[in-house]
């Protein structure tokens, strides 16, 4: 399975509904109170969070002012049983990127989560400590900006968006110099190490492994 979310609810009702409406589609965990989410997030970060407002221990808009110092980027729906606009526009100022009031169908439940994923994986990748930056078409490993020139950041940010997999050494060529490329084919192992020294060089590990005679593939987290 994909994508992990995490979800804030204490309403066993509610949380049954959630299980059933992602079944299949994404791993979740479900959390009745905002101590446990907190346990489990600094531990492992999920890809988005839906996010209930009114909970026993701390309101939704605590927890996610609390969530915005520890992570600026990730997609945060905020739920509520309350309709009115006030509660809508105070979450979106808090820093959610969405807002759902119940009852709420499950498959605009299941629309809304696709579409704030893809939204939040179409800017920013986060893999290993790297992380990809598309509007402003910068990576940075662990915070720092790795300084990298137009092509080694098209070919970093296909390898991290292919984590896991060996990616092809034609299609490195094709996708970062096109169809029509008649260079030397020295060329891609020389921008690959210069990647390399350039993630060294920030204090990063050995991330890019080469397979030989078939490409390269970024390491997993």
């Amino acid at each position: 399975m994909g994508e992990l979310i995490y979800v804030v609810e204490d309403d066993e009702g509610v949380r049954e509904l959630y299980d059933g409406a992602f079944e299949g589609l994404y791993e979740t965990k479900m959390f009745e109170n905002a101590s446990e989410f907190f346990e489990s997030f600094l531990r492992s970060r999920p890809d988005l969070v839906i996010l209930d407002i009114m909970l026993p221990d701390m309101d939704g808009y605590t927890i996610l002012s609390k969530l915005r110092e520890i992570d600026e980027k990730i997609p945060v729906i905020i739920v509520s049983a309350r309709s009115d606009e006030i509660s809508a526009v105070k979450g979106l100022n808090k820093g959610a990127d969405d807002y759902m009031s119940k009852p709420f169908s499950v498959l605009e439940l299941i629309a809304r989560v696709k579409t704030n994923l893809r939204r939040a994986n179409l800017y920013v990748t986060n893999q290993n400590g790297i992380v990809v930056d598309n509007n402003v078409y910068k990576i940075f490993c662990d915070g720092k900006d790795l300084g990298l020139t137009l092509k080694e950041f098209k070919l970093l940010k296909l390898l991290v968006s292919k984590a896991g997999t060996t990616v092809l050494r034609e299609d490195l060529f094709r996708e970062v110099w096109g169809e029509g490329f008649m260079g030397e084919t020295r060329t891609l192992d020389m921008h690959i190490a210069q990647i390399r020294e350039k993630i060294k060089t920030s204090g990063g590990g050995e991330m890019i492994v080469t397979v030989r005679g078939v490409g390269y593939r970024f390491e997993k987290q």
